[in-house]
């Protein structure tokens, strides 16, 4: 049996170990089997059996001798005993006894199997106790074997997964890692020229990021780089564009990278516009100097904005001889819908935002914005030197120009005495004093300078109360033969004057329903057609069976006409038009056309419709054809 404490071997009947000398555990029964192999029980059995006499003495003795490299073969331990041997009769050799013929007896005689002398280090024989070497626990050392080897599992998975370290080597083997690891090992290959495996890793790195919602800003920018790197010049400028849109708006980084893009690709006016956002969104000047360089310089003025008193041209010019447009349109787009200047821009009365750019193939300026405000002075009112007042006596009254217009030469005065509000188809005060005609007369006057800007109108009122007073203004009892617009049917109308020449059906622009044209020999009457009834709205004659109001007539002169009717007595103004009178209930005027005129005439119903009576007169000054005409 092996001593459980040294491991010396001990026959199966000692007590005490032989080696430490501690007291054995005992067992009823012999050890066998697996156990027994273990022990070295059946060899040193299988061994004892081999045995010469003169060792088995020797062995009784309690000494044998053992060749080290025999007991490995057989798989034993030699246990090492005094430095000793024994000579042939079994006697202790030891010292000077111990010479070249005993140690060749010894080693002639121990040669045999079991029994063999081991030299000693010093020269000497040494004795050896016979002993079984320990057996191994194999399946114990498996065990422990599979413990180191699952601890160093945990541990290796610990590392690649918990430390950034193994994160990296994840990372480089192409297996799962953090963004972090990624972003460095994708900026590793990238410093290696690898530039298809850093993609991978930034994309992989950016995804990861995007999912956690934990953006890394510098490195989508390193990815933008390796897609230029790579030649993918567009997914270069989508992902900048991506930064600076929809996560960092302030990222000047982005912005230049775009904007170098569009420079080297020629995108020049698209370049300038996003050096203008960037300056807004990062506050950097330097995007605002890059921007100033390159775009054309802003127009420039002869004039600076403000208000003036006067008409002018404004010069308006590029400081680099580029072409400039303009408009005065707030909501136009420059310079697509702008003007092209010549050099200068008029500026007419009023107030104006002038805007206008330079242009220099696709680059466009800084738009020059100016306001300016053209306000033309007002003349005074004129002054009538007769005061409002009833007056016995026909008079006449001076006009002239306000004081502050004293010494203005360039002062027009229109005046009226018809009624009318005057305008430039007024007649011109010449300096001669305005005749008033009798009963309620309103003289009104207005000055004009010579920026065509009108004064407020002066308006007297007189009564000049000497006969004859004005006849009466046309009206609507003033009938021709009897008949009444839009009152007298055509069955009546037939009955008086018989049947037309011919007939035909049109539509009158101030008429809403259809109308029938009837032509006679002395020239037309026009019918409104409402259901079954037709109503006069237009009389045309230059002759024939009618009688005009107030006993006038085709071959009258232009005095017989007007003198029937109310007459103010105004002078014909610039256009050789004449206003006669001009009512709440009406108007007569005297118009200049291209072959002579029309005294015409005009009344308002008490249904808010419209009477017109027209005298047309000939270039002689004499009437051939009259027209009543109904107009809604």
């Amino acid at each position: 049996m092996l001593c459980p404490f040294c491991g010396a071997y001990a026959d199966g009947d000692a007590i005490l170990c032989p080696e430490c000398g501690r007291l054995l555990p005992r067992g009823e029964n012999r050890d066998t089997g697996v156990r027994a192999i273990r022990q070295g029980r059946r060899a040193r059995e299988d061994a004892a059996a081999q045995r010469t006499p003169l060792q088995a003495e020797r062995q009784g003795a309690g000494r044998v001798y053992v060749d080290p490299e025999h007991l490995r073969a057989q798989g034993e331990v030699p246990v090492y005993a005094d430095s000793y041997v024994y000579d042939e009769e079994g006697q202790p050799v030891t010292g000077a006894a111990l010479d070249e013929g005993a140690r060749g007896y010894a080693a002639e005689t121990m040669r045999e199997p079991g029994a063999y002398v081991n030299p000693d280090p010093r020269g000497r024989l040494r004795k050896e106790h016979l002993a079984t070497r320990r057996m191994v626990n194999w399946t114990l050392v498996g065990l422990i074997a599979i413990g180191f080897a699952v601890i160093l599992a945990i541990g290796a998975l610990i590392f690649l997964n918990r430390t950034h370290a193994g994160q990296l080597i994840m990372a480089r083997s192409g297996r799962s890692a953090t963004s972090a690891a990624l972003w460095e090992v994708g900026e590793e290959r990238m410093d290696t020229g690898d530039i298809d495996g850093a993609i991978a890793c930034f994309e992989q790195a950016a995804l990861q990021d995007e999912e956690a919602d934990d953006i890394n800003v510098p490195g989508l920018l390193m990815l933008g780089g390796a897609y230029e790197a790579a030649g993918r010049l567009e997914d270069a400028e989508a992902l900048y564009v991506h930064i600076y849109t929809d996560i960092v708006p302030s990222a000047p980084t982005a912005y230049s990278n775009v904007i170098r893009m569009m420079l080297s690709d020629g995108r020049r006016a698209a370049a300038a516009e996003l050096m203008q956002t960037a300056w807004e969104k990062t506050g950097l000047s330097s995007f605002q100097q890059q921007r100033t360089d390159l775009l054309p310089q802003q127009p420039v003025v002869s004039r600076t904005a403000g208000s003036f008193s006067e008409k002018f041209n404004l010069g308006l010019t590029s400081p680099q001889g580029l072409d400039v447009y303009y408009t005065f349109d707030e909501e136009a787009v420059l310079p697509d819908e702008g003007i092209l200047c010549d050099g200068s821009v008029f500026m007419d009365e009023g107030t104006r935002k002038l805007r206008a750019v330079c242009v220099n193939g696709d680059l466009v300026s800084d738009e020059l914005s100016a306001t300016y405000s053209v306000s033309l002075p007002r003349p005074q009112s004129p002054y009538v030197h007769l005061a409002p007042n009833t007056y016995k006596t026909r008079c006449k009254v001076p006009i002239s120009p306000g004081k502050e217009n004293s010494k203005d030469t360039d002062i027009t005065i229109y005046y009226t005495i018809d009624g009318s509000i005057p305008d430039s188809d007024s007649p011109i005060y010449d300096g001669t004093p305005v005749q008033l005609p009798t009963g309620y007369v309103t003289l009104r006057a207005v000055a004009v300078n010579g920026y065509g800007k009108s004064s407020n109108v002066t308006e007297v009122n007189y009564k000049i109360d000497v006969r004859p007073y004005p006849k009466a203004a046309f009206g609507v009892e003033d009938l021709i033969s009897g008949m009444k617009l839009h009152s007298t049917e055509y069955t009546d109308f037939q009955a008086a004057y018989g049947e037309p020449l011919s007939q035909e059906d049109l539509t009158l622009n101030n008429i809403s329903n259809p109308c029938r044209k009837y032509v006679y020999g002395w020239g037309y009457a026009i019918f409104e057609r409402a259901g079954s009834h037709q109503y006069l709205v237009d009389l045309y004659f230059t002759g024939g069976p009618f009688s005009a109001p107030r006993s006038t007539g085709v071959g009258q002169s232009e005095s017989e006409i007007t003198d029937a009717y109310r007459d103010m007595g105004q002078k014909a103004g610039g256009s050789g038009n004449r206003g006669l009178y001009q009512t709440d209930k009406g108007i007569g005027r005297v118009l200049v056309t291209d072959t002579g005129k029309i005294i015409r005439y005009i009344c308002y119903t008490a249904d808010s419709h419209t009477w017109q009576l027209d005298y047309v007169l000939n270039s002689y000054g004499v009437v051939t054809a009259i027209e009543t005409i109904y107009i809604p």
